[in-house]
């Protein structure tokens, strides 16, 4: 049994920094408001996963990490040569799981456009 979304666990993505070799560097940052331990902390995307452990009332963690983005010249041997990188790139919302009280609960973070 999991519930969805929780307004007292913030789960946010944000860009960090990105450079001219279509590396992105990207943070996620937790923030347990509660009022109590919240357990088994999973964030996880296409990309990455991360378990954060345990968070007591009001502690936040961060963590960051790196996202290759797709080359043109490998988009192109992928989906073929009319195949363009987008101006765009979005990352859709990473979950979070987490226990409190030995409930399960999910959330996402917010969509972040590169």
């Amino acid at each position: 049994f999991v519930i969805f979304m929780s307004d007292e666990v913030l789960f946010t993505q944000k860009l960090v920094s990105k450079d001219n070799d279509n590396k992105v560097n990207i943070e996620w940052i937790v923030e347990n408001n509660t009022g109590e331990l919240i357990e088994n902390v999973l964030a996880l995307s296409q990309c990455y996963t991360h378990d954060f452990g345990n968070f007591e009332d009001g502690e936040v963690k961060s963590i960051s990490f790196d996202v290759e983005l797709p080359s043109t010249e490998s988009l192109k041997m992928d989906f073929g040569d009319d195949a363009v990188i987008p101006d765009k790139i979005t990352f859709g919302g990473a979950s979070l799981t987490y226990l409190a009280n030995g409930v399960s609960f999910k959330t996402k973070s917010n969509i972040l456009e590169i």
